[in-house]
Parts: C-alpha cells; structure tokens; sequence
C-alpha cells in the first residue's frame, strides 16, 4: 500500500526520536494506563467589531476569555500536548483547555498574537491549504494589502511565536459538505479522494513550514463513518468535530483522541455564561 507523506514522515520522526510516538508501556512517565484528562476544547474562527454570525466575537470577548481562562486556573495546550498524553504518558496541566481557530484569518491573527504574549496562552490554528496558497499569490501579486486569509509567510511567522500550533483544515474541501463522503460515492474513491487532499495539504504545509500535521480539524465538522479510519491511514493522531461536550482522553487509548468535541463560542455572551457550559459554574460557587 503506497504510504502517505505524513504517515511516512511520522515514521521517520519514530526512527530519529525512539519515543517520540512509542507504546505508552514504555513511556509511562509516572502515569498510569488509562489516566483520564477531561479537556475542553473552544472553537473560535474570527474577531470583528460587529459580529453579524455565530461563528464571530469581538476582540473584547476574546480577551475577556483569555482573562477568565487564567483566573480559573486554566492552562492552555495544544494538540500536542493532548497527543504526548495519550501516546507517551506525558502529564498535563491540572485543568488543560484547548483554544481553537479554523481558517487562518490574518486580521484575527494581527489581534490575537499580542494577546496570546499578554495572557501567556496558546491555540490551535487550522489553516485551509488552497486559501493560503491563493492569498500568498495575491500577496505576491501585491493585488491587495489586507488579506483575509494568512499567507504562508505569515503561516511561519505564527508558528515561530511559539504560541501558534498549525494543523489541518483540509487544503481544498471547506465546502458544503466539507469532508464528508459524497453521495453515491464508493468507500474507496471516498478513501482516495480524501487521501488525496490530506496528502497535498501535508506536502505544502511541510515544503514552506517544515511542519508535520498530526491533527485534522473537519470542516464544518462534517464526517462519515469512514473519515477518522482514512485519516489514520494518512498518519493523522487526532481530529476534531463540532459537537459541543467536552472530552475524556486516556493514556493509552489513541482512539480517544479521534472525533474530539469543541465548544462554539457565540458572540454576545459574556465569558462567565459561555464558560458554564464547560463547568465552571460549580467550580465558581466553589471558590465564594
């Protein structure tokens, strides 16, 4: 079977690092099998002065997450971070939180990265590979001079704050049915098609950045049964939906990390109301 270029480079970071993803038997680092995290993770994609959708907040509202997230003894972490939990039994803060940004917004990044530097935080950015290679062409083009979308200079220029994780947004299917399979279409063409996809986004990603993706965040959330079985095979460790509960991962159990939840935070609502969602209320009355 012909190996993906992430599965492959996945194997050559194995046979350099040893431990890098090895049996959790053997890399416990003081935890035990089947240690639970709970971890929620927050679904953000941009920040306007008047937001006019669900998917928009304010850069007031986001940093009002960002204050509530450290009075609340929130740590946030990266993919990563949850990855080395489950795979190699590396700990994790006492209440872990995942912050995560699909697309790859610039004007959101312009605001956020002076934020993150402020509040000692991290996210998860998702970048969709066509609109990132489109707007460095514009960018190239000098056609415009605010982008919507990063180009791939801005793309390593994040990354290299060290509080900006790249993983996938797929590179060309943020469309209606994102990537789900089509219907009428077969398992196998399914399997190719999103093979394909996923191989070309890794490619491109690791030509410019020299990052590996390990996680796919899925457009709009939309998967089918076959989706997290196919991205295994391109060498994904994790992937995230769009349901809104929180998460259990285990050491240990590497299908925890598939399919994670993440909560949308909606525009409008204040850090306290959006953040009871996720339990804090309990903690809250707790602490008075």
């Amino acid at each position: 079977m012909k190996r993906t270029f992430v599965a492959i480079l996945a194997i050559l970071l194995v046979a350099a690092h040893v431990n890098v993803y090895a049996s959790p038997l053997e890399t416990l680092m003081g935890l035990a099998m089947g240690e639970v995290a709970e971890v929620p993770i927050i679904m953000y994609h941009a920040l306007e002065d008047t937001p006019d959708n669900r998917w928009e907040i304010t850069e007031k509202e986001f940093e009002s997450d960002l204050r509530h997230i450290v009075e609340n003894g929130y740590a946030t972490v990266v993919m990563q971070d949850l990855i080395d939990f489950v795979h190699d039994g590396k700990p994790l803060p006492e209440k872990p939180i995942v912050l995560s940004f699909d697309d790859g917004r610039m004007p959101t990044m312009d605001i956020i990265l002076p934020m993150l530097e402020k509040y000692d935080a991290k996210i998860t950015m998702a970048i969709i590979g066509h609109e990132t290679d489109r707007y460095t062409e514009i960018d190239r083009q000098g056609k415009v001079s605010r982008h919507p979308h990063m180009t791939w200079d801005e793309v390593i220029a994040a990354h290299k704050t060290g509080r900006v994780e790249i993983q996938s947004h797929t590179y060309d299917l943020h469309g209606t049915i994102g990537a789900k399979k089509k219907k009428g279409e077969s398992v196998e063409a399914y399997r190719e098609r999103l093979l394909a996809d996923l191989d070309k986004f890794a490619e491109i990603l690791h030509s410019y950045t020299g990052i590996v993706p390990n996680t796919l965040v899925y457009p709009l959330g939309a998967i089918s049964l076959e989706s997290d079985d196919i991205i295994k095979e391109a060498g994904y460790l994790a992937s995230l939906s769009c349901e809104e509960k929180s998460n259990l991962i285990r050491v240990g159990d590497e299908d925890s990390l598939y399919s994670l939840n993440r909560f949308l935070r909606p525009p409008h609502t204040s850090s306290t109301d959006f953040f009871a969602k996720l339990g804090d209320n309990k903690m809250m009355n707790e602490k008075r």
